[in-house]
């Protein structure tokens, strides 16, 4: 139990020493630096921009960390500069939508086209073994997963259907060691969830 603040100044720095923590716990969970977070959820709950000297000074770090993490956080979306100050992203859709675009998405398309070209390599094979032929069914069963996993990402961000393409990605996700063939059931361009 918090002990009672007396005054607003005290309740507010409290409050945005709290929050800073909980965002620096969650950005050091999904791989950021806790820095990262700690500055995002002291500019969620500042009614007014900060700058770098007055962020610096409130969190305690020093002049090099604040620099490039606001310079990433900038990079990210997450905060916006107003001149020579700092303001958070406060549409969370936003910020989480962000993120996936330019990380998670970026790695799911990189994966892709490397299984692409190791399967193209398997594929090529005059006198495939069988291991050889294994390993490529394997291989285009990856892809098919890593594909749908990109129109996962692809509906979240546009807020787009995502229930039934999750349930498809479930079943799919079920059977990965159990098929043997590689025939595959769902069409490039088929409709998210069918």
């Amino acid at each position: 139990m918090t002990a009672p603040l007396h005054d607003a100044e005290s309740a507010l720095d409290f409050a945005q020493d709290e929050l800073a923590d909980v965002f620096g716990n969650i950005a050091a969970f999904w791989g950021f630096t806790k820095t990262q977070g700690r500055i995002y959820g002291l500019l969620f709950l500042c009614e007014a921009p900060m700058s770098h000297g007055d962020i610096q000074r409130r969190l305690s770090i020093s002049a090099g960390s604040t620099s490039m993490t606001l310079s990433s956080l900038v990079q990210w979306g997450v905060l916006r500069r107003d001149g020579r100050l700092y303001v958070a992203e406060t549409d969370m859709w936003k910020v989480i939508t962000g993120v996936f675009r330019r990380r998670e998405r970026d790695q799911i398309d990189t994966a892709i086209v490397r299984v692409d070209r190791i399967a193209a390599a398997l594929s090529s094979l005059e006198t495939p073994s069988k291991a050889s032929a294994f390993a490529l069914t394997r291989v285009r069963q990856l892809s098919e997963f890593f594909s749908l996993g990109r129109r996962f990402i692809d509906a979240f961000i546009s807020r787009g259907p995502v229930r039934d393409l999750l349930t498809n990605i479930a079943a799919r996700a079920a059977t990965f060691g159990t098929r043997t063939t590689t025939s595959a059931t769902l069409e490039p361009d088929a409709p998210l969830g069918h």
